[in-house]
């Protein structure tokens, strides 16, 4: 990412440096071309949401607890959004999700979310999910 930042930064500078030197005309083009590319270079980056969630969770390390780390990653999931999975770890990286949920991916991805937060070892899934879903 860091990377990205630097080739966009370099062109900005060159293209500023090349705006000063050249004709309005070629100004306008060059105004184009650098809206076109910090358009493309936006559009290559990883939405902020898909990101924030296991950013979130290993970047703080032992600063929060086991269950705060699960939390986050399940409060940031898009597909969880609108549910009520509540968090409890234990002894040994064990943790407990309980609460409803709409549907079984959705309890799924709940599950799933929880086995591969750093430090989780063990995962006891009480979700309630309505029948038929």
């Amino acid at each position: 990412m860091w990377r990205k930042i630097l080739v966009v930064s370099v062109f900005v500078l060159i293209v500023g440096g090349s705006l000063a030197l050249s004709k309005s005309s070629d100004a306008e083009v060059l105004t184009r071309v650098g809206r076109t590319t910090a358009e493309q270079v936006t559009g290559a980056m990883p939405d902020r949401s898909a990101v924030a969630g296991p950013l979130a969770s290993v970047q703080v390390g032992d600063l929060i607890g086991l269950d705060d780390k699960v939390r986050v990653r399940l409060k940031t999931d898009a597909a969880l959004a609108n549910t009520n999975v509540v968090v409890s770890s234990g002894e040994g990286g064990v943790v407990k999700l309980t609460g409803k949920v709409d549907t079984a991916a959705q309890r799924e991805r709940a599950v799933m979310l929880a086995q591969t937060t750093t430090g989780v070892k063990k995962v006891e899934p009480e979700i309630a999910v309505p029948e038929g879903k």
